[in-house]
């Protein structure tokens, strides 16, 4: 088992609090739950768990692969690599007009800046007279709790009739009763919903016969006058909206970035994100917020996916300059996907005959991938095809070079795969399964293929597996995930030799290397958690013969065991009892050890 040094390496892929949901017949499903992780410049990550336990979707999400219907609901995925980050916008005629609108835009609104407490005032009263024309606030919260635990608890039971057997009479009555609680539920939001009306209604009524509505009325005219008298422009040729010369000069830097981030774009949609940028930074302006704040900047960039940083400007080349710190969570359209997903982070998937077109030739695929992301000529892609197609170990690329897919065996198809993944030099190989469909002898094979690729060309690799003992050959680090969250990490050889979580205890025990002969293998008992409920407590819980009171009612957090090893379990609080871990995996280290040589040789 290789050493973990990931002090001394940079941190390449950041994952902060990351959700990720899925829109499901009107249901969602909460794949990833708050997930934390940073990945490391060469080296070799192995995310390990049951299956749909959210291994496969973690890492689409930041390679852009989820489907449709999934979404990330929050956090970021900072993706850190110089080549991409550095953005230039050529200075041309038009995109020095473009600029110097950009920056006209931005000193205009600026006016607003001097009426923004004026404006506040106004907001804030306007918004204390929606209340009293409707009701209080605290009326309004207390309705829309009301009503979001009545609909919640009408999604759990929708949840419950799945289970259901409506062959088995015990279950048929108990669905009787379940259809019975929803409909009666059902009927206490729909009163709650004609109360709630009856009570605006009401208050409306009130204030309209009352003489706070001409008091109120009064109060906000007079707040939008005096905004208007402070943001009248003085009568000054050289300075037309009244600036100071420190705005004018932010606002010049931020011009810059605006032509920066929507450089990338065609020149239709070039106006169209400033235009709405352009709103953006009025609304911002309008209520006084602090446009020098790098997250007030980011918030708004946010119309265009993000913030590109401006960085210097080359007037005897005419190019911006810029750096975008590239959040993969906010990234939305298939242009930005473009430079990441396959040049930067390429995937290989556990079966390579659904991942290869089966009428077109192994070197077209592997040279339309390469034109794609790389500015060569059809020759030299082709030479970097049979380059590649010689470093994934297959012999004479120039004659199998028109071959089909069918014409290879399933692990020469997985090599193509994987050179297919490998083309564009990528910082990140996602490897997903990609032994599941081979025999012993071609895993091993692949593996060592895989590692010794790594070692010669310097990415990183992120193992996705339910084969521990894969796991034990190729990895510096592990994260077990259960039930969308990583409930452990740490190297290798603290996940193996010292793991802290049961989950992870159980996970070892199903170890085939350590069963006894004529004794059955360990299994996990019961079901992993249905990630449309809202899971109170450790998810874990239910499964676990080592639970504690407080698992079954609040989520524990994540302990540190040491500078490389967390986990996520209430054992390792101080004020729980003291747990051994199971007798069957105190003694792993001999009997890996043993498994890591026989695969080896």
């Amino acid at each position: 088992m290789a050493e973990n040094n990931n002090n001394e390496k940079k941190v390449l892929l950041s994952l902060k609090n990351v959700d990720v949901k899925f829109n499901v017949r009107g249901r969602v499903l909460s794949a990833i739950r708050n997930v934390s992780l940073d990945i490391y410049e060469n080296e070799s990550l192995a995310i390990v768990g049951e299956s749909g336990s959210g291994k496969s979707v973690l890492t689409k999400t930041f390679a852009g692969m989820l489907e449709s219907n999934g979404f990330v609901s929050n956090g970021s995925i900072i993706f850190s690599d110089d080549e991409i980050s550095k953005t230039d916008v050529a200075l041309t005629s038009y995109n020095r007009r473009l600029l110097s609108r950009i920056t006209d835009m931005l000193n205009r609104n600026s006016r607003l800046e001097r009426g923004a407490a004026e404006y506040r005032a106004y907001l804030e009263k306007k918004n204390s007279v929606k209340f009293a024309k409707t009701a209080s606030v605290d009326e309004a919260r207390a309705y829309k709790k009301t009503m979001k635990e009545l609909k919640d608890n009408i999604v759990d039971l929708n949840n419950y009739l799945q289970t259901l057997d409506k062959k088995n009479e015990n279950d048929r009555r108990e669905i009787e009763a379940t259809k019975k609680n929803i409909a009666e539920l059902s009927a206490k939001m729909k009163k709650a919903a004609d109360d709630y009306k009856v009570l605006v209604k009401k208050h409306k009524a009130e204030y309209a016969h009352g003489d706070a509505q001409k008091t109120d009325s009064a109060e906000l005219s007079k707040l939008l006058a005096e905004r208007k008298r402070k943001i009248l422009v003085p009568d000054n040729e050289n300075n037309p909206y009244g600036l100071s010369d420190k705005v004018i000069e932010r606002n010049k830097i931020i011009g810059y970035e605006v032509l920066l981030s929507i450089g990338r774009y065609p020149r239709r949609s070039q106006i169209m994100f400033m235009h709405k940028l352009n709103k953006a930074f009025a609304m911002a302006m309008s209520v006084g917020e602090d446009l020098t704040d790098p997250e007030v900047l980011n918030r708004i960039f946010e119309v265009v996916a993000f913030r590109v940083e401006f960085r210097s400007i080359d007037e005897e080349k005419n190019v911006l300059h810029g750096y975008v710190i590239l959040d993969c969570a906010k990234v939305k359209y298939a242009k930005d996907w473009q430079q990441i997903r396959g040049r930067r982070i390429a995937t290989v998937f556990q079966d390579p005959m659904t991942s290869l077109n089966p009428v077109i030739t192994i070197g077209k695929q592997i040279m339309t991938v390469i034109l794609k992301h790389q500015k060569c000529s059809n020759a030299e892609a082709k030479k970097r095809t049979l380059d590649i197609m010689a470093k994934v170990g297959i012999p004479d690329p120039e004659k199998r070079f028109n071959d089909y897919p069918f014409e290879y065996s399933g692990g020469m198809r997985q090599r193509i795969v994987i050179a297919i993944a490998l083309s564009c030099q990528p910082k990140i190989l996602i490897c997903d399964e990609p032994t599941t469909a081979l025999d012993v002898t071609i895993q091993a094979q692949i593996i060592r293929l895989i590692k010794d690729l790594q070692k010669e060309l310097g990415f990183t690799t992120i193992y996705i597996t339910h084969d521990l003992g894969v796991v034990a050959n190729v990895a510096e680090r592990v994260a077990v995930l259960y039930g969308g969250q990583i409930v452990e990490v740490g190297s290798v050889e603290e996940i193996f030799y010292d793991p802290r979580h049961p989950y992870t205890w159980a996970l070892l025990s199903s170890l085939p290397q350590i069963a006894e002969k004529g004794t059955d293998l360990f299994s996990i008992p019961g079901t992993p958690p249905s990630l449309y409920n809202k899971i109170i407590g450790d998810a874990f819980a239910p499964r676990n013969s080592y639970a504690m009171a407080i698992d079954l009612v609040e989520e524990p957090p994540m302990f540190k065991v040491s500078e490389t090893h967390y986990a996520k379990t209430w054992l390792l609080d101080p004020r729980a009892p003291k747990t051994e871990i199971p007798e069957n995996i105190r003694n792993l280290h001999e009997k890996m050890l043993k498994a890591h040589v026989d695969f080896e040789s």
